[in-house]
């Protein structure tokens, strides 16, 4: 770690404070413990460290580690160590150390601080981590106190001065932020949870093959690699329902997969707890593996694989999906990941479009249906998510006017909202009482592109059926797309809380 004497292990600091106060007999040493992320140290994090030095002997203070850092994928603006050594640098510190987990509960079970200090706006905003802590310092003896200074938020400084939006998303934000206040934005996250939800689409098993460069081959003019390593995530249908379950206190999913190599059993381990699925078995067909090759040094895609059969559905097939569909009449919303490999067959679209409350319809174009796969097949949706060269195709316009087209289309299905992504543009989206909303991104860090689309469509889908405003879809949509291209693929699936605080990080 650092060169600086009071920078510590965990478990090196847990040993040091039980031979202080062993040391101290009678009188041990009365220790007090912060915690905290310290993400861009301030005049506020500097007062309370100095009040709370003054209630006791010895004060110890750990950080968040950045693989835990929860406050949006921009953060933490500052690493560990350069954290740890910015704490280390003030003289009312005596030791600091990196915790281990993503809140502080095992960590003051290891350090057995007298007492754990908060600043003062955790009084009346306790939050569920500081509950947990709470309990712990109670059962160990302790008791919490919090310190009443200057007040100060690393957030608000750092999207102030180190901001990593260009000046147009800036005073997008500011202008949003006038209009709104962050908690209505986080009721809307909070409606969703008593949704009724199906999500419709073809299961795809995505992997990433990390391969290393060794040359050309002496045999012929290609280039030969080096095999090293590899994941595999749920994507399709399975990522989108895995995303909507944080939000949604049950979620079903009906999907397809081969009758062979199928992976049904490793499908259903990869969906959370409050999903039930049933599965489409087509014939004569593996379950989907799209697979891609990177090379590791540079993280540059190389070429990808598919495993797929798009043969239509037989008509025995077909029969099958749409007896499995009769009740769709009982959710709230019916949520269709149409990937244009064959499950959404006439059928099946017909039976979702009688059949839906309201339907939300995604038609995502790729290598294998480019030029056949449109939303034109669908002959109703209430809302439509499309990216922009998939609007483009639909209206066999490469140059059109984009909010003319978004129109003609939404009038088309009879949709209530329809929205086209512009990559890092961000969104344009269409209310037939609302009218027009632009809104631009809000990725800092783009790791991989793949899964964006599926996570703004899953959050925004929950949005439209609750009559957001739409500044406030396109908002959280945009929220949830910066989440997703962050990490490789359908790594990581949205979570509520990081949601959350991601909204929160923006808001000051």
């Amino acid at each position: 770690m650092s060169g600086i004497p009071k920078v510590k292990r965990l478990t090196e600091l847990a040993d040091l404070l039980a031979n202080l106060r062993t040391a101290g007999g009678d009188k041990p040493p009365v220790v007090v413990h912060c915690h905290g992320v310290f993400d861009l140290l301030h005049i506020g994090h500097i007062r309370y460290l100095q009040k709370a030095r003054e209630l006791g002997d010895l004060l110890v203070v750990t950080a968040t580690p950045d693989r835990y850092v929860n406050k949006g994928p921009h953060r933490p603006a500052f690493n560990e160590k350069h954290r740890m050594d910015s704490l280390a640098a003030l003289d009312c510190v005596d030791y600091v150390a990196v915790n281990e987990w993503p809140i502080a509960s095992e960590t003051l079970r290891l350090l057995k601080p007298d007492i754990y200090a908060k600043g003062a706006e955790f009084r009346d905003h306790k939050t569920p981590e500081l509950l947990e802590e709470k309990a712990v310092v109670q059962e160990l003896g302790g008791r919490v106190e919090f310190i009443d200074e200057v007040r100060s938020s690393s957030s608000h400084l750092i999207n102030q001065y180190l901001s990593q939006f260009d000046e147009t998303t800036d005073e997008y934000l500011r202008d949003f932020r006038s209009r709104h206040a962050l908690q209505d934005v986080i009721d809307w996250v909070e409606k969703a949870r008593g949704l009724r939800v199906l999500v419709v689409g073809e299961a795809i098993i995505d992997e990433y093959y990390s391969c290393s460069a060794i040359g050309q081959s002496a045999k012929a003019p290609i280039l030969a690699v080096r095999y090293e390593s590899h994941e595999r995530f749920a994507g399709g249908a399975i990522a989108v329902a895995n995303h909507l379950a944080s939000f949604c206190d049950g979620v079903d999913v009906l999907s397809m997969v081969g009758d062979t190599d199928s992976e049904e059993t490793w499908l259903r381990s990869q969906l959370k707890a409050n999903i039930q699925a049933d599965f489409v078995i087509k014939g004569n067909a593996p379950t989907i593996v799209k697979r891609r090759y990177f090379e590791s040094y540079f993280q540059v895609p190389m070429f990808a694989i598919n495993f797929l059969n798009d043969d239509p559905l037989s008509d025995i097939e077909q029969v099958d999906a749409c007896r499995k569909l009769e009740d769709i009449d009982r959710y709230d919303v019916v949520i269709v990941t149409d990937y244009g490999h064959q499950m959404m067959a006439p059928g099946v679209i017909e039976t979702l479009g009688n059949g839906a409350k309201f339907l939300a319809v995604n038609t995502q174009s790729n290598a294998a249906n480019k030029g056949f796969h449109t939303i034109s097949k669908y002959p109703r949706a209430d809302y439509v998510s499309m990216a922009e060269y998939e609007l483009q195709l639909e209206c066999r316009s490469r140059n059109g006017d984009l909010s003319q087209m978004l129109m003609d289309v939404g009038q088309r299905l009879y949709a209530t909202t329809i929205v086209v992504t512009l990559g890092k543009l961000g969104c344009l989206c269409y209310n037939r009482r609302a009218g027009f909303h632009q809104a631009p991104a809000l990725a800092t860090t783009v790791v991989d592109r793949v899964g964006a689309g599926d996570a703004f469509f899953s959050f925004t889908s929950l949005c439209a059926v609750l009559d957001a405003p739409l500044d406030i879809l396109a908002f959280l949509g945009n929220v949830a797309g910066a989440e997703a291209v962050a990490v490789v693929g359908n790594k990581q699936t949205m979570d509520s809380l990081s949601l959350k605080r991601h909204i929160e990080s923006l808001f000051k």
